[in-house]
């Protein structure tokens, strides 16, 4: 009987053992479960004699992922709303930089080309204001040498009026000293022998008196040459004064233009690679221009000679009718004295020049660039017939004037006047200049003079 008390005791405490063991797992695994489900799980434990509480437990932890689902989703999307944003903006921010930097650049290539149209007219002025000093110098040397003659022939005027003065005083100091009047001249004819004698005291009286009057007159001129020349002297100091001035003020300009000169070409330096490529483009124009002019030269040359239906000996294949033979006479006379196509300044002249700004860079102009105000207009520079008109990219428009085997191009138009086959008058209105918005709204003319297939220098047909 105690034996059995003895096994049952033993069984009780095994029991029990065991029954801690799965209640410290319980704790362990339940400290590593969520807060939720531990509250559940309490619940659960509590409620566990009645049904109802244990159906109602685990239906809690389901409404709290649903909510924290609803949650995470709405995270999520406005995380994505918030990325689209961030993106639009940074699109925004980038297009307005972009949008910058054009702008930057436009001005940049606005400046440097006003500054490029900037340095080659101040080339041209100081080029023209050297010349002026030049030619002030050259007056003022004509000035002193004329101030000099001047003042040589007053000095020998006013000997040759002291000789004068001299010789009228010694014959006034005779008439005196010999009390010669009037009554003494009548005794000295009436006590002649014969008339003869009495005649030729009268000559001699006569010339005498011609003589002092002479003599008296020759003084007067004398004393008035003086004094013209001196007058002339006194102006001609008054101008030499005057031109000084003009002089000096010249020569401060001067080198006020030469600073900036200085100035600009500094800071066009720092611009090679656009300046260069500016070139580029300029030079391709002019050539296209030349070569579009050539080809035509060579058509209308041939149309000569299938229409004269003779063979001409002059250079380039033209058969000038005996109207454009006049007129290439008259315009051949006219070298150098022709109207300019517009009142300007010449920005680009004739031939091969060194570049205004870059370095070892040679610039070959195929005619001359004439600057002018917004608004100008080209016109005429002689008599002639419209040829052709065309357009040529990167020159506008161009008109072509034939003055019998000679011609003269006016380019970079946008409005033209003329129609191809129109006789135009010398000074007649051929087209509207374009104005280049980079630089301040200037027209720019360029200007070419051939000969049959020969380019001419326009500059030396021009009036100076």
């Amino acid at each position: 009987m105690r034996s059995k008390n003895y096994i049952l005791s033993i069984l009780a405490a095994f029991a029990f053992c065991l029954m801690n063991v799965v209640s410290v797992e319980s704790l362990y695994a339940q400290t590593k479960k969520p807060v939720q489900k531990t509250t559940a799980t309490k619940t659960t434990t509590k409620t566990s004699t009645t049904q109802k509480s244990t159906a109602t437990a685990p239906k809690k932890p389901a409404t709290t992922q649903k909510s924290t689902t609803q949650k995470t989703t709405t995270k999520t999307t406005a995380t994505k709303k918030e990325d689209i944003n961030t993106l639009k903006n940074k699109q925004s921010q980038l297009k307005q930089q972009m949008q910058n930097t054009d702008k930057k650049l436009t001005e940049t290539r606005k400046n440097t080309k006003q500054s490029l149209r900037e340095l080659e007219r101040l080339n041209e002025d100081i080029i023209y204001r050297d010349q002026l000093i030049k030619k002030q110098a050259d007056e003022l040397n004509r000035y002193s040498e004329q101030i000099d003659s001047l003042n040589a022939s007053i000095g020998r005027l006013s000997d040759e009026y002291a000789s004068l003065k001299k010789k009228q005083s010694d014959m006034i100091y005779y008439a005196f000293m010999t009390q010669n009047t009037q009554s003494d001249f009548i005794i000295y004819i009436l006590s002649s022998k014969n008339f003869q004698e009495a005649y030729r005291r009268v000559i001699y009286l006569s010339t005498l008196a011609s003589m002092r009057k002479e003599q008296s007159a020759e003084l007067n001129k004398t004393k008035q040459n003086i004094q013209v020349r001196r007058d002339k002297v006194d102006q001609l100091k008054s101008r030499t004064k005057d031109l000084l001035a003009k002089q000096e003020k010249e020569k401060e300009f001067a080198v006020y233009q030469k600073q900036k000169q200085d100035k600009l070409l500094a800071s066009l330096q720092a611009q090679e690679k656009y300046l260069k490529s500016e070139l580029q483009k300029q030079q391709q124009a002019s050539e296209q221009l030349n070569q579009k002019i050539q080809n035509i030269i060579a058509q209308q040359a041939e149309a000569a000679k299938k229409r004269a239906q003779t063979k001409t000996t002059t250079k380039g294949g033209y058969a000038m009718t005996k109207e454009e033979t006049t007129v290439a006479g008259g315009f051949e006379k006219n070298k150098g004295l022709l109207p300019w196509p517009v009142k300007g300044t010449i920005t680009g002249s004739f031939g091969k020049q060194p570049h205004p700004v870059l370095k070892d860079v040679t610039v070959n102009n195929k005619g001359v660039y004439i600057t002018a105000v917004p608004g100008s207009k080209a016109t005429a520079v002689y008599d002639g017939t419209v040829s052709q008109c065309f357009s040529v990219p990167g020159n506008n428009n161009a008109v072509i004037v034939r003055h019998g085997n000679y011609l003269t191009v006016y380019a970079n138009l946008t409005d033209i006047y003329v129609k191809t086959g129109a006789k135009v008058a010398k000074g007649a209105p051929i087209g509207k200049i374009y104005e280049d918005s980079d630089d301040k709204n200037k027209a720019t003319l360029f200007f070419q003079v051939w000969k049959e297939k020969n380019l001419l220098n326009p500059q030396q047909w021009l009036k100076k």
